[in-house]
């Protein structure tokens, strides 16, 4: 009986082996055909897709570079020292005017230099409430997406409390010439400069 089940199970194992593998040789068949067929007819085969690798792309967001914050010095020991050497110089224009750039109406009397396109020294005389005192300041005024004022500012009166009012004074003026030069120059996205006040702060 044993002997019977055991051959039993061989001529099944047997039977399965050969379906299997009568499907395998007619899917080659078929496979084979298909690819004789695409290749008479001038047909490349249909690559696969291939994964891709790595992280999904991000859309990197728009930067705005920003400028570095200016910085200028006095570059002198003393407001003496600094004074008597900007008068010996020849490569440097007094300000016909003597105020300082933005001034207006406000007190002097001054003497101030032009030194290059861009910094003006602007000294108090005898007779100024907070002499002896100097102010340098890089002025960049004009471009269509910058105004620049950076100070630098040294004060010898004997009264503290002036030098506070003539600083108090520079930081009025440095405010007024950001805004009147942003209307005037700076353009926005979308939109144009906006001007309604004076044409110069010279």
């Amino acid at each position: 009986m044993k002997k019977i089940a055991y051959l039993l199970a061989i001529s099944i194992a047997i039977t399965s082996f050969t379906s299997v593998s009568v499907v395998l040789a007619a899917q080659n068949t078929q496979n084979a055909q298909n690819k004789g067929a695409a290749k008479a007819l001038g047909l490349k085969p249909v690559p696969k897709a291939k994964k891709k690798k790595g992280k999904a792309k991000v859309s990197a967001k728009k930067v705005v570079p920003k400028a570095a914050p200016l910085v200028v010095e006095i570059g002198y020991p003393t407001i003496t020292d600094a004074y008597n050497t900007i008068k010996e110089r020849t490569d440097v224009a007094v300000k016909p005017n003597a105020k300082p750039f933005g001034w207006q109406d406000r007190e002097g009397p001054w003497y101030v230099v032009k030194d290059g396109p861009n910094i003006e020294w602007a000294f108090t005389e005898g007779g100024h409430y907070a002499h002896p005192s100097v102010v340098k300041r890089m002025i960049d005024v004009g471009s269509p997406d910058h105004v620049y004022v950076d100070t630098a500012f040294r004060c010898g009166a004997a009264n503290s409390a002036d030098c506070d009012k003539l600083q108090a004074e520079f930081k009025e003026v440095k405010v007024l010439i950001t805004k009147v030069y942003e209307k005037k120059f700076i353009k926005h996205a979308g939109a144009k400069a906006v001007w309604n006040g004076v044409d110069s702060l010279e």
